[in-house]
């Protein structure tokens, strides 16, 4: 059987994959972690780039914070990753800070 095929949606760029990918094997990361880790060299990605796209992913709920900087992948996020949800469908909550 092959790779799922993922609906990525409108707004999603490469590293948002990389970072849904990054902790469905790793169970949770900070940023710093996720952009120092070599897999993501090719993207050239700053901390303060995974910051920005993990905020994103917050909003659109394929990840959550757990404490402070550090994120876990959520159910939808797992879902994403299987082809089981359409990406373009997530709206954007605003957080209220």
């Amino acid at each position: 059987m092959g790779s799922p095929i993922r609906k990525t949606g409108r707004w999603m760029q490469q590293l948002d994959e990389r970072i849904l990918e990054h902790l469905a094997e790793e169970g949770w990361a900070t940023p710093e972690l996720i952009a120092d880790d070599p897999s993501f060299d090719d993207l050239q990605c700053s901390t303060a780039r995974v910051r920005e796209r993990c905020r994103e992913l917050t909003e659109r709920e394929l990840i959550e914070p757990v404490h402070s900087d550090m994120y876990e992948i959520t159910t939808w996020g797992l879902a994403y990753l299987r082809g089981d949800l359409d990406a373009d469908l997530l709206h954007k909550w605003r957080n209220s800070r």
